[in-house]
């Protein structure tokens, strides 16, 4: 007994042992492998999704579980930014961003403590994890890879959903907590968030564009139908039309990448619509589709609705930007737990502190006109690039990431960002650094590190006219001299 007490006792030291020796060779292996890395954070993100409650330990400040992967990624980012060399990897324009949103979180600390912290955890989580990705050579295997984790979690996504509608179905109690995750008031409750469905949404443009292309591939059909309605389903009518745009967006890339592509794409959307009437027209799900049909109504209205109020708030914290009458927040913004108070509305007297929606305007006030500049600048440059990958025909990637990108800018006008959207710009960055790499002239090196240079082209001497002619007495020489003027020609070249 006394030996199982002290093995009782010894246990939890060796469960934290076992845990810190897990993390500290998770930071090691991060080094070398991002798809080690991509697969942790989809770990991360189906986990908070299957939770009500975010995980989370109370350190004396409350820590979540992508500040852990956080802390695992930073080190290994830094060797390979620092050790490797990594820094030309990263483009000009998102090391910009990050020292703007440093200084403001660095300023924001000073001034309102660790409410600064708070607000900058995900303007940080998505800037280190796409700098991360970017640093690792980009190819077309390679985003194909990567790309693979987002189907992984659009199907958990929809693991999740369903299995909340079907439980909320059958459980009062559970339906009540799902009614308090979303208030909106619809007879289907919407029970992932928008930054769920727009998730969803880049895993079905990669699903459709694997159905569409080369021979018939029946999961991808599969898989492009379930994620398709899963996103009507969810009813976030803004991932709606940043679906649409991307899916506009990928059947003209497609259109020009391969014949028929884009006309094998329009027939799935088409089958796709085929499928929601025969659901409508069926009656056995009706109250899904007045739930529906409700949303698509109210993102119409222009006297009513969330979108109406949306659009109340932007004017009215782009109103306190501009009347702010300070450089500062014009160049740079405010600092990180400012917060973003302003009135309801323009003749209400009810304030409200809740971040816009609008990633843009968010933008405004944790960047000022140096960060949007610089992430638009960034944005540019990943729509070149992906021009000229179009053009060139030969990266089948390109026309999902450009797809995904189009989604994502449309996305930004009524939501903001999430450290789920760290693939996409982790690889749209790394693809920048490779075009830029492809166009800088190609140094050969040595084994000792010194470049090789092209061998000097020895000139030949000029010929000599005399060479191989006969003087007048009959003698041949090297060069057979008729007269002093080619003598003196025939010496200076042979000299």
């Amino acid at each position: 007994m006394e030996i199982l007490s002290y093995l009782f006792a010894a246990l939890p030291f060796a469960i934290a042992f076992l845990v810190a020796l897990a993390l500290c060779t998770l930071a090691v292996l991060f080094m070398n492998s991002a798809m080690l890395a991509m697969g942790v954070v989809a770990t991360i993100y189906l986990l908070e999704a299957s939770s009500m409650t975010p995980f989370a330990i109370n350190l004396g400040i409350w820590v979540y579980l992508p500040d852990l992967f956080v802390a695992l990624l930073s080190p290994a980012f830094f060797y390979r930014l620092v050790l490797l060399k990594k820094f030309d990897a990263i483009p000009r324009a998102w090391w910009m961003l990050g020292t703007v949103w440093l200084g403001l979180f660095v300023w924001g600390v000073v001034r309102h403590g660790t409410g600064a912290g708070v607000d900058f955890r995900p303007f940080f989580y998505l800037w280190l994890g796409a700098a991360y990705l970017a640093t690792f050579d980009y190819s077309e295997d390679f985003a194909r890879r990567c790309m693979k984790f987002l189907v992984v979690m659009g199907a958990g996504i929809c693991a999740i959903a369903y299995y909340r509608w079907t439980m909320g179905a059958l459980d009062y109690e559970y339906h009540r907590e799902l009614e308090r995750l979303d208030t909106t008031g619809v007879a289907l409750p919407r029970v992932m968030t928008a930054g769920h469905a727009l998730i969803l949404a880049c895993a079905l443009i990669v699903v459709a564009s694997q159905a569409v292309i080369g021979r018939v591939k029946p999961m991808a059909w599969l898989l492009a139908g379930l994620f398709g309605i899963t996103v009507v389903a969810l009813q976030h009518r803004s991932v709606w039309v940043a679906a649409g745009a991307g899916f506009i967006a990928l059947a003209l890339m497609l259109r020009h990448l391969r014949s028929g592509a884009g006309s094998k794409l329009l027939s799935l959307v088409l089958a796709g619509a085929v499928l929601l009437l025969v659901i409508a027209a069926s009656g056995r799900f009706q109250g899904a589709v007045d739930s529906v049909q409700d949303q698509a109504v109210r993102a119409t209205s222009t006297t009513g609705g969330t979108f109406v109020g949306r659009v109340e708030g932007w004017k009215g914290l782009l109103n306190q930007w501009a009347g702010s009458g300070s450089p500062v927040t014009y160049l740079v913004g405010k600092p990180f737990g400012s917060g973003y108070e302003r009135y309801a509305s323009d003749i209400g007297s009810q304030k409200v502190g809740y971040m816009p929606h609008n990633f843009y305007v968010q933008l405004l006030y944790r960047g000022g006109l140096v960060g949007l500049a610089a992430f638009l600048w960034a944005a540019v440059q990943c729509l070149k690039v992906l021009r000229d990958r179009l053009r060139d025909r030969k990266d089948t990637a390109a026309p999902l990431l450009f797809a995904m990108l189009v989604a994502q800018l449309v996305y930004y006008v009524p939501y903001g960002i999430d450290y789920g959207q760290m693939i996409l710009f982790g690889l749209l960055l790394g693809m920048i650094a490779g075009a830029r790499t492809q166009t800088k002239p190609a140094s050969r090196k040595t084994f000792a590190g010194n470049e090789l240079r092209a061998p000097l082209k020895i000139q030949s001497s000029p010929k000599c006219p005399t060479r191989g002619r006969r003087s007048a007495t009959g003698k041949s020489g090297p060069c057979g001299v008729v007269s002093k003027a080619q003598k003196k020609f025939c010496s200076a070249a042979s000299g």
